[in-house]
């Protein structure tokens, strides 16, 4: 924006700036709570130049309370480890049950009947046993990622179909899936999947071999 603000191309008023300041602060509003923004003028109200500083005192003291959390139960747990590893394992149900409702499209529920609905809900519950499957196997090796990311992962892999004519006007579709990753090969290797969905298949057709027809060769020969 500081080089913008100088370019000849560009809008220099004070009001549009700040507007544009305004925008960038509320888009990132964590980061831009620490820095303090100003603009200097000429006599025409146009903005010639923009600075900025770090508020080094607060973003020091929200740093050194960062980690912290009091949490408050009517368990009655005297150890805090325990308490502590019951909150992230809800913490974890409730991450994986926001992305499962929207690959699964489990939100809104459009049915109107009990059964319907009843029917919508066990499909979560099964996939987040799928789910929670993969990620034990994966955390015995050492494989600690949330289901987010494994999807991120896992998404690298792509499908790839190329499709052609030939000399005979034929369409010709190929299909084939990108090498994976390093870390989703980890991920293939300790689920024991195939790096590969599918492998190509090559059909050779045998030839036809037709027994010449000898009622012809005999009217050959007597001729």
């Amino acid at each position: 924006m500081t080089n913008q603000a100088t370019k000849e191309t560009h809008c220099k008023k004070e009001d549009k700036i700040h507007q544009a300041i305004g925008r960038i602060q509320q888009k990132y509003p964590s980061v831009s709570k620490y820095y303090k923004i100003g603009v200097q003028t000429d006599t025409n109200g146009n903005v010639t130049s923009i600075d900025y500083r770090k508020d080094t005192q607060l973003h020091a003291q929200e740093q050194s309370e960062q980690g912290v959390y009091f949490l408050r139960t009517n368990m009655d747990v005297e150890e805090e480890r325990i308490v502590w590893e019951i909150y992230n394992i809800i913490r974890e149900i409730e991450s994986t049950f926001r992305c499962l409702k929207t690959d699964l499209d489990l939100r809104p529920i459009y049915h109107k009947r009990d059964d319907a609905t009843m029917a919508h809900l066990h499909l979560g519950i099964l996939a987040y046993t799928v789910v929670n499957t993969v990620r034990q196997r994966l955390k015995v090796s050492g494989i600690n990622h949330s289901w987010t990311e494994i999807l991120r992962i896992a998404r690298t892999q792509k499908m790839v179909t190329t499709r052609g004519t030939n000399m005979t006007d034929q369409l010709i579709e190929v299909r084939k899936s990108s090498v994976p990753t390093q870390d989703f090969q980890r991920i293939l290797d300790v689920m024991g999947y195939k790096k590969y969905p599918f492998v190509k298949k090559s059909v050779v057709h045998k030839i036809e071999h037709h027994p010449p027809e000898t009622s012809n060769l005999r009217r050959i020969s007597s001729a």
